[in-house]
């Protein structure tokens, strides 16, 4: 595939995920814009880890639980586990963009792309109205509540995923909605052999 290119830095790709920790050598000069779309409920345990709600900021403020955060709201948490941060978008980002033959990190899939990160999950879980918010914002597509993205993505990646469900409308909304925006959809389809493809990866639109 590198034969054919390495990517074009007049390609956006937005990551959504946990965020990103923007000093990491491999990205330097690779990121480009971002925000933060995670919810932050109030009377509900805060997934958002840093202190607020949507904003301009998509750092990575870590998403670790505790067995005392787990235990004192059960009923929220329920199916969390304890366990130390992930930095699941700094890596995805990585193997998407990271700078490449510099003897450092990994190899970037198309090294010369630029990336966009978003933030839509916190601790353990994201909010699907977050998720969906933050991927037609990506595309370009006005989000209330929020400034208009001046570099729409070409590309949208979603390295997450549901409970086994099939797709339902607002996820095909969403996902056609950016898709008439010229914005392709690339979704996990998960990480369990042998099991279907639960949604979002299962609607149709997406790659």
């Amino acid at each position: 595939a590198w034969d054919q290119t390495a990517g074009s830095a007049s390609v956006i790709v937005a990551v959504l995920d946990t965020g990103v920790r923007s000093a990491h050598p491999d990205l330097a000069g690779k990121l480009v814009g971002g925000y933060d779309f995670v919810s932050n409920e109030a009377g509900e345990p805060a997934i958002s880890n840093d202190g607020d709600g949507r904003d301009a900021d998509p750092s990575d403020p870590g998403d670790w639980l505790t067995p005392s955060e787990i235990n004192a709201d059960p009923a929220f948490w329920e199916g969390c586990e304890a366990s130390s941060s992930s930095w699941h978008g700094t890596m995805v980002s990585g193997i998407i963009g990271a700078a490449t033959g510099n003897g450092a990190g990994m190899a970037g899939t198309g090294w010369n792309v630029r990336v966009m990160p978003v933030r839509v999950l916190g601790k353990c879980f994201g909010y699907t109205s977050d998720i969906q918010a933050a991927m037609k914002w990506a595309a370009g597509i006005a989000v209330p509540g929020v400034p208009n993205n001046p570099n729409p993505a070409k590309v949208i990646n979603l390295s997450l995923g549901s409970a086994a469900r099939p797709c339902d409308p607002d996820w095909s909304d969403a996902v056609a909605q950016v898709n008439a925006r010229g914005a392709v959809v690339v979704v996990a389809a998960g990480n369990s052999a042998g099991r279907a493809a639960s949604s979002p990866a299962n609607c149709p639109g997406v790659i």
